[in-house]
């Protein structure tokens, strides 16, 4: 066996580090000069018009939660695999699945027993190319025009199911990447525009909800099918050569662009730690230490000092899906204006240190690397703000919820068929606060800002539960000058079923998951209440008026339900709920932005007539002085109280150094520790490296 061949029955660790364009080949040069800049506009234009299209048919046609509700990157790749083109709900696979394209271009192109060919479709999941977990699916195939490879197209989605020791995609307990499922690279499922069904059958054998897993495969390609043919529409009116140019015109322009702006930002170094107080299966404090550092036209991310890598914890993230994640912001903040492509790339520069759990390796299980990932952004988004403040002020904005609070359930439905997926609502969080107002409620997830959370009526279709109540609900968010956006509390019963697997996934129990900014605070820790052997059934029947319509009535409201009452971490196992048990589950809002004293106090009071905010809240945290009968603001004793706070700050400050003395002696439990790493955190590499 030669040496190619061996090393293609392992993992491409080269492939994996070519997440920029590659360089422009011969072919691409050439055809430049037929590049004019009304022809490319256009071309531009049609191209977004396909990939969005594509989009909108992946959703319509598939079947799993995620797809159905928008999380969804559909693109246009060049001939070597870079995405120039791309419409999307989900913006990590902005840059992430053009990987397992270079890799079909790299491996397969021109092996003899695969090779590419017109009507070919190839599928993947394994989370090594796709940067993420298994449960993130893609689908591409390859483009031709007389005979020559012009681009590929392809679809990536979350499917609810990947056949892992735990239903839902998200193994809460693996100890290592075979506990977590499917591990497909690029591999080839259909030839001669028709799928293979033996390699279909082997797919929906591995997994706990065939059906989906079948339909979402399907949708992928039948989108891609449909873009092809528009391809092939623009490339019969306008040649090949025009074709393979502005693809990679696209690129050049979004990377000199990308490069530009950057430049505009002052330059310098910007640090923020970000917590996680979960491994998966057991409570811990973990640490992304965030160094961003911006000089001239790049900026370079750094995570010296992160806790180590953990070989039997699913929390551990691939370097790649770090980044993938890092375009969340960059695309949808920082460059919203610029195409979402990899082009990007050329203005950012990254280093991750051996041995983190950021930077996982050999088999190290990375089903929650959607958490560790999401919880990297919210750094990101806090060195963000302070990064554009002066040249952008209104682009400085508080961070979205980002603690996730998935529901991972599986079983068999109302119907006698077997599911595994997930709940919607990750898509209903709320927005951070911004320098101007409050920010959106229940706006969606900040990665997937295009996505949904669907409605009941659909969940409940082929779902075995009942929605007791989904709403927002008071205090969700951080308090600020401007107040995150609410989030939505929901609360479910089993029904139609004798029973189902739930578990959860997330983190921001112990530790706040979504931090405030320029003085905001918070959104509050979250936890989720499960009742077994709930008589929901009964006080529903009977009518009973004192059942909970929200998330704040839960609590108020609690002894109307009995039954075996748990209160536990948003991540956890799954476990059996029988018919009739309930599960109340928070997705928080968004961070607060300024002075909790500087919101005018109308604001506090209609958050109090859409019950957003409690009394207390209003009287302690914003101090206003009102009537609580009809909500009047009293303006002078509105002042008294914040006078007095301020005052009150005032005499409990400490100057900086006598506050340092005192904090640096503070230490957490050993337990708590015990994944953490060095304590406190040793700095001098991260000097260096500024």
């Amino acid at each position: 066996m030669n040496a190619r061949a061996t090393f293609r029955y392992g993992r491409d660790f080269e492939v994996v580090q070519r997440l920029r364009p590659e360089p422009m080949s011969d072919r691409e040069r050439d055809a430049q000069a037929l590049i004019e800049g009304l022809e490319f506009e256009i071309f531009q234009h049609k191209a977004s018009m396909i990939a969005l299209e594509g989009k909108e048919t992946t959703m319509r046609l598939g079947a799993s939660t995620a797809m159905r509700w928008g999380d969804v990157a559909f693109g246009i790749y060049t001939a070597r695999g870079d995405l120039a083109i791309c419409a999307t709900g989900i913006y990590h696979h902005a840059v992430l699945s053009q990987l397992p394209v270079k890799y079909i271009v790299k491996h397969w192109r021109d092996d003899p027993s695969v090779g590419l060919k017109e009507g070919d479709s190839f599928f993947f999941n394994d989370p090594f190319y796709g940067g993420v977990h298994n449960a993130d699916m893609g689908l591409a195939i390859p483009v031709f025009a007389d005979g020559e490879l012009v681009c590929f197209i392809g679809a990536a989605v979350h499917t609810g199911e990947c056949g892992g020791s735990e239903p839902g995609g998200m193994v809460n307990g693996a100890r290592s990447r075979y506990d977590e499922g499917l591990l497909v690279p690029p591999i080839k499922i259909g030839e001669n525009f028709v799928l293979k069904e033996d390699l279909l059958a082997m797919l929906s054998n591995m997994t706990r909800d065939p059906r989906t897993m079948m339909l979402d495969i399907k949708a992928r390609l039948a989108a891609c099918r449909i873009a092809e043919r528009r391809v092939k529409e623009i490339i019969a009116e306008k040649g090949a050569d025009f074709y393979v140019g502005a693809l990679r015109r696209v690129l050049q322009v979004t990377g000199e662009a990308a490069r530009k702006k950057v430049a505009q930002i002052n330059d310098g170094v910007y640090r923020q730690p970000r917590f996680m107080d979960t491994t998966g299966p057991e409570d811990a404090l973990l640490k992304i230490n965030l160094t961003v550092i911006k000089k001239g036209d790049k900026i370079k991310l750094c995570f010296e000092g992160s806790s180590p890598a953990i070989p039997d914890r699913p929390v551990n993230s691939y370097f790649q899906g770090i980044i993938g994640l890092a375009m969340v912001y960059f695309c949808g903040w920082f460059f919203h204006d610029l195409p979402a492509n990899n082009g990007l790339l050329e203005a950012i520069e990254w280093e991750f240190p051996e041995d983190t759990f950021v930077n996982a390796k050999g088999d190290m299980p990375v089903s929650y690397a959607p958490a560790t990932q999401v919880a990297f952004t919210q750094g990101m988004f806090m060195c963000g703000a302070r990064m554009l403040y002066a040249i952008d002020p209104l682009r400085a904005v508080g961070c979205w919820y980002s603690g996730f609070a998935v529901t991972p359930f599986g079983g068999v439905n109302q119907w006698g068929e077997p599911i595994a997926d997930i709940t919607p609502e990750i898509n209903a969080t709320g927005a951070g606060a911004r320098p101007d107002m409050d920010g959106v409620d229940s706006a969606g997830a900040f990665f997937a800002t295009m996505s949904d959370c669907g409605d009941i009526e659909s969940m409940e279709a082929d779902r075995p539960f009942v929605y007791l109540f989904r709403n927002f609900f008071n205090t969700s968010y951080g308090h600020g000058k401007f107040r995150g956006g609410s989030g939505v509390g929901y609360g479910v019963m089993v029904h139609g079923v004798p029973w189902v697997a739930i578990g959860g996934m997330g983190f921001g129990t112990r530790f706040p998951a979504t931090l405030g900014i320029f003085g905001g605070r918070a959104s509050p820790p979250v936890f989720v209440q499960s009742v077994h052997g709930s008589n929901m059934k009964s006080l529903m029947a009977e009518g009973n008026v004192n059942t909970p319509r929200n998330m704040g009535e839960l609590y108020e409201n609690a002894a109307v339900e009995t039954g075996q009452r748990t209160l536990g971490h948003v991540s956890s196992p799954p476990q059996a709920f029988a018919e009739g048990d309930t599960l109340y589950v928070p997705v928080l809002g968004g961070a607060g932005y300024g002075d909790v004293l500087e919101r005018e106090p109308e604001r506090v009071v209609a958050d109090l007539k859409r019950n957003l905010v409690t009394h207390w809240a209003a009287t302690n945290i914003y101090q206003v002085a009102y009537d609580k009968e009809t909500l009047r603001v009293d303006q002078a004793g509105t002042e008294a109280l914040r006078q007095a706070a301020r005052d009150e700050r005032k005499r409990v400050g400490k100057p900086y150094a006598e506050f340092i003395e005192s904090w640096s002696a503070l230490r957490p439990k050993p337990e708590v520790l015990r994944y953490y790493g060095a304590y406190p955190d040793p700095a001098a590499k991260l000097a260096k490296a500024a």
